[in-house]
């Protein structure tokens, strides 16, 4: 993602004779002036934001709410007194009565809605608070993080938000995890002090309950004996910004991806982790004990380029896999090098800057096609998405048919690809989602729409709009699958879920001077994930909302996939971005 309101100011003292050298005394004594004016930039209350303000302070208060909860059984009922005004009042946090509404495997979810009980002043908030806690067992340890995803103010100092709250501790062999919504009225009337909760309503409400772990991570069994493991992947991306030149392509977003295909031809499916630039890419060979080994140097695969993407897959169908990888220079193809246990390279296509790559056999000839993702780099500066919620003026995509013998041919424009083909693609998927038999192609875009290239005769025409999934939002990621067992094809996009744009972008002072539709745009940009269900004739219905699946944090992929053995395709979604110190974020 690119962020435009974002500003990183340097200042660097010069090098001489390759020593530092300090900065003259006058340009020193004036760099904390500048610093100090450059930060009061950043209070929203000189900018007229005070309910960007009051979210900070509110925010401050929740956190420290959730700190006297690691031992719900035991909260500290003095200690909540500075977080509440004096005629507090809240309702139940956790209904008595909870429905299981799904059973699988290790995992039970129960919803249930909380009574009308009014419970006053601390200890009724401790009361409320013990009974939440009452889901883990005692003296586990609890933990609470939460989002302010929307703020009212009321004037004379009352003002009211809408939170997300996300607590979870141990229950046994497993996890318990709560996740509310939580309405809660403030108390900002005393200047200089921080807001006091007036009231807490739990307007929905979530129990999840693990017997054991779904999924567990196995990482260092399978890829600690190998020096990489220590030197290489455990070192966070703001490390290797700070000792790699941003030059040779390493930056802090950490675009890269990984494969997963066998390309020793011993049956064991194989794994390929692209890095940053001047980092090498790595080849972990899976043996027969379950670990993988490190083969990179060896195979002739340690590329040092930015490499974005990568694919396992036989291109030339002659039963063995080549390597596809995506650099900041180009496409390149490697493929097995004859009785060797190395990857040779057979071909560079002149297309840098892909970000993503999806296989298929479009035409029917058998060969794999490759279609191609671009977004940004400094080798495409093609300046910032403009207009921000709704660009297209991005690097081009394109598709390159496969014509036999590792030998591709751009038929982008040749098969209409090219409309709408500037939009800072993300990611696309193949899926034949009208069933005529033939493929057609999703492309998730960021700033704005996303494409649904619909397949005719063997020429493709954006369709998103009339089948409504252009979405227009920051879309990073797309997966295809049947989520209500119809036999259609629904498809998930994984988009940006912004608490502020959601606060920010419904605030009467958020660009009044737009028109309430492209205010809307604004608004649904920040909105999170989206789930469409696929109506069968050609169209599809956003059923998001009602689903419950539109808050998948900062989501960089998605993917359908089959977790729990019920036979009915769950989604996983890999999210997140740069934290550095700040562990308190949902």
């Amino acid at each position: 993602m690119i962020a435009p309101l974002f500003v990183l100011v340097c200042c660097a003292p010069p090098v001489q004779d390759g020593r530092l050298t300090p900065l003259p005394a006058e340009r020193a004594s004036a760099l904390p002036d500048k610093l100090e004016g450059e930060m009061k930039n950043l209070d929203p209350k000189l900018e007229g934001w005070d309910t960007e303000a009051f979210n900070s302070a509110a925010g401050a208060q929740i956190s420290a709410l959730g700190k006297l909860l690691h031992d719900p059984a035991h909260v500290d009922t003095a200690a909540l007194a500075p977080l509440l005004a004096s005629d507090f009042s809240c309702g139940p946090l956790r209904p008595e009565e909870l429905t299981q509404v799904f059973a699988s495997g290790v995992l039970r979810v129960l919803r249930g809605t909380p009574g009308s009980r009014s419970l006053v002043g601390a200890e009724g908030f401790a009361r409320a608070l013990r009974e939440l806690g009452g889901a883990y067992e005692a003296g586990a340890d609890v933990h609470l993080k939460s989002k302010i995803v929307s703020v009212d103010d009321h004037g004379a100092g009352r003002l009211a938000c809408n939170a997300l709250i996300m607590m979870w501790g141990d229950s046994g062999p497993g996890v318990t995890q709560q996740t509310s919504d939580w309405t809660i009225e403030w108390d900002w009337s005393e200047s200089g002090k921080p807001p006091r909760m007036l009231s807490v309503c739990c307007t929905r409400y979530e129990e999840s309950i693990t017997s054991g772990a779904i999924l567990s991570d196995c990482s260092e069994a399978v890829l600690g004996a190998n020096a990489a493991w220590k030197q290489h992947l455990l070192r966070g991306t703001d490390d290797w910004c700070r000792r790699i030149d941003l030059a040779a392509g390493m930056n802090q977003y950490a675009h890269n991806g990984l494969a997963i295909g066998d390309v020793d031809g011993d049956g064991l499916e194989d794994l390929y982790l692209c890095q940053g630039g001047g980092l090498p890419n790595k080849l972990f060979l899976h043996q027969p004990d379950g670990t993988a080994r490190d083969q990179s140097a060896e195979w002739g695969v340690d590329w040092l380029d930015e490499t974005m993407a990568a694919l396992i897959l036989d291109l030339d169908n002659d039963g063995t896999n080549e390597l596809v990888l995506s650099t900041a220079s180009g496409v390149l193809v490697m493929r097995r090098a004859s009785g060797k246990p190395d990857f040779e390279l057979a071909r560079e296509l002149p297309f840098p800057g892909g970000y993503s790559l999806a296989a298929a056999d479009v035409d029917g000839d058998t060969r794999l096609d490759l279609y191609v993702c671009r977004y940004a780099t400094a080798n495409l500066p093609n300046g910032l998405p403009t207009p921000y919620h709704d660009a297209n003026n991005g690097p081009s995509n394109a598709l390159f048919r496969n014509k036999g013998e590792l030998e591709f041919e751009d038929v982008t424009a040749k098969l209409g690809l090219d409309h709408n083909n500037r939009r800072f693609s993300f990611a696309a998927e193949w899926a034949d989602y009208d069933d005529d038999g033939d493929l057609d192609l999703y492309v998730a875009n960021d700033f704005g729409r996303n494409n649904l290239y619909r397949n005719e005769n063997g020429r493709f025409r954006d369709v998103a709009g009339e089948a409504g999934v252009e979405d227009i939002s920051a879309g990073m990621g797309v997966s295809f699958g049947d989520y209500d067992g119809d036999a259609k094809l629904d498809i998930y996009v994984s988009n940006m879920f912004s608490s502020a744009g959601q606060r920010i972008a419904y605030q009467r002072a958020f660009q009044p001077a737009l028109d309430a539709a492209v205010r809307g745009q604004f608004q649904r940009h920040a909105r999170g994930n989206s789930l469409f269900r696929n109506r069968g004739d050609g169209s599809f219905e956003d059923v998001t909302l009602e689903s419950h699946v539109g808050m998948g944090r900062w989501a960089w992929g998605s993917q359908f996939v089959e977790l729990d053995g019920d036979g009915r395709p769950d989604l996983f979604i890999p999210n997140g971005f740069i934290t550095n110190e700040d562990n308190e974020d949902l």
